[in-house]
């Protein structure tokens, strides 16, 4: 009977050892989630930043397209106000 006991107390001592390395391998995983949260946190706030600057770029593009267009339009009109108004001059080289 007392080798029983001995090695009863000795399973007890090995299952609570168990029971505190599986406890802090538990507070290591959650640290290791929350890290992993913080991580995903800050990707997405980064994501959020970049789609904005994108946004600017395209926006900036779009604006310079038209102001080119617009502006060659413009030079195009004028100069057929003036063959209008004087038939005589020659046509413009570049057309």
């Amino acid at each position: 009977m007392a080798l029983s006991l001995t090695d009863l107390l000795r399973k007890l001592d090995r299952l609570l050892s168990l029971e505190a390395n599986h406890g802090a391998a538990l507070r290591d995983l959650a640290g290791d989630i929350m890290a992993l949260r913080d991580r995903v946190a800050a990707l997405e706030a980064r994501e959020d930043v970049l789609v904005a600057r994108a946004q600017g770029a395209a926006a900036a593009a779009a604006a310079t397209t038209a102001a080119t267009s617009l502006s060659d339009l413009a030079r195009r009109i004028g100069v057929l106000e003036e063959r209008s108004r004087h038939p005589r001059l020659a046509p413009p080289d570049d057309q």
